[in-house]
């Protein structure tokens, strides 16, 4: 009987101690593991950074110290449609030769088969396209390659500085986390315009023209507002276009959130970098952890620095940069 109770104190004591740990499952979907560059199943990556949807089972990443766009499938499957270790650089052209440098963010516009790519080192934003051969074939959308800076206006002549992430709104524009000027910028009708953010580093709400921003890290857009993980400030911020920047009151402290994403219920899902931690937050503010543990002296982690979250095809796909992998949480 001793025996017995001990036992049922002991699963009340591991059921109380996880407090508001959910506990999920994590698969592998993609990468050896192993930092490098090859395609195949298992596939090798270098710091895999960013996430889309592209079909129903797979998904387009930036692959950034291979200078690679690549698709990864859920049985585990990567193909590299263009870029590579051997095309660091700067190149419009079709995708075996195009070049790429450091490329962060992308997005896919399933409507116009488009893939769009938030490039960090080269300061622009390139599209991937198809030809009428079908092949892909990389331009460039907005900025002024190699040269960095602030300038809104025709697309040609704008300036971002180190962009790092990109989405598409339901009118089919594109709106840009453009880290180094501290602003969210919108591209729509060959035109670059600045949506939020006034160019100082800070944490100020109010007017989207008025705010400020550390590390305008991520975004992820819900029905008409753009959530934005604002690394620096170690804080989830909320614009409503032409209408107000808040910050998203939270149960928890974050560090460094890298990556956001979003459900149908607006429960947001945050990839903590400095916790090695995936959030969960849900609508009232409360957090969960949902995968990953802090860093504690020499233990061992199931990641190693997240640094993007995706919800698609019923997962919440996982970037898990420092292990060279993409893993899924079964949602």
């Amino acid at each position: 009987m001793k025996k017995v109770l001990l036992l049922l104190i002991g699963f009340t004591i591991i059921f109380i101690s996880c407090g508001e740990k959910e506990v999920n499952t994590m698969k592998l979907a993609a990468g050896s593991g192993n930092a490098g560059f090859k395609d195949g199943n298992p596939a090798d990556l270098n710091k895999p950074i960013r996430l889309a949807p592209y079909t129903d089972s797979s998904i387009v990443f930036a692959d950034i110290n291979n200078h690679a766009i690549r698709i990864a499938s859920l049985n585990g499957n990567v193909i590299t449609i263009a870029g590579g270790p051997d095309k660091e650089g700067y190149l419009d052209s079709i995708a075996t030769e195009a070049k790429f440098k450091s490329p962060h963010g992308v997005a896919y516009d399933k409507k116009k088969d488009l893939i769009y790519v938030a490039e960090a080192g080269n300061h622009v934003i390139r599209v991937i396209s198809k030809n009428e051969e079908g092949e892909f074939v990389v331009s460039t959308l907005a900025g002024v390659p190699e040269s960095v800076g602030f300038n809104d206006g025709p697309a040609d002549s704008a300036k971002f500085i180190s962009p790092h992430a990109v989405i598409i709104n339901k009118d089919g524009s594109v709106a840009v986390a453009d880290i180094g000027n501290a602003r969210v910028r919108l591209i729509k009708d060959g035109m670059v315009s600045t949506i939020a953010g006034n160019g100082e580093s800070g944490s100020v709400d109010g007017k989207p023209s008025e705010a400020t921003f550390k590390y305008a890290m991520d975004i992820v857009l819900f029905k008409e507002s753009i959530y934005l993980a604002d690394a620096g400030n170690h804080l989830i911020r909320k614009i409503i276009p032409g209408n107000e920047v808040s910050t998203v009151t939270l149960q928890d402290t974050l560090n460094t959130p890298h990556g956001i994403a979003i459900d149908s219920e607006e429960n947001l899902y945050i990839a903590d970098m400095g916790t090695h931690r995936i959030l969960k937050i849900m609508t009232d503010g409360t957090v969960k952890t949902i995968a990953g543990t802090n860093k504690e002296g020499s233990e061992l982690l199931d990641l190693n620095k997240p640094a993007a979250v995706l919800v698609h095809a019923g997962y919440l796909w996982i970037a898990d940069l420092n292990n060279h992998q993409i893993k899924v949480l079964e949602l």
